[in-house]
């Protein structure tokens, strides 16, 4: 659900960042071979919403979306807050 929450938000308040490119989202499963990293790149212990901002094709910034656990049984709270840490990120991006 929290995957499929966070995809909604972000396509549904995003589509002009997303079709430019200026924002991606991916779903990236860390038991995958070469997906390992992820866990301690991201001090990862559980499923994750990361957000992480590029520049010139190196992470310059990444934030754990932890409170999507208290959020996820209130749609409304888990879009709320998805899409003000997702505009907060976009600020950054020229």
């Amino acid at each position: 659900m929290m995957e499929q929450y966070a995809k909604e938000a972000i396509e549904n308040n995003f589509k002009d960042a997303l079709a430019s490119g200026k924002l991606e989202f991916k779903v990236v499963n860390v038991e995958v071979r070469g997906n390992e990293h992820f866990i301690n790149d991201y001090q990862l212990y559980t499923k994750a919403l990361v957000l992480s901002l590029l520049k010139d094709g190196k992470e310059v910034k990444s934030k754990n979306l932890t409170k999507i656990w208290e959020y996820v049984r209130n749609k409304q709270r888990y879009f709320n807050y998805v899409t003000e840490e997702v505009n907060s990120l976009l600020k950054e991006v020229p």
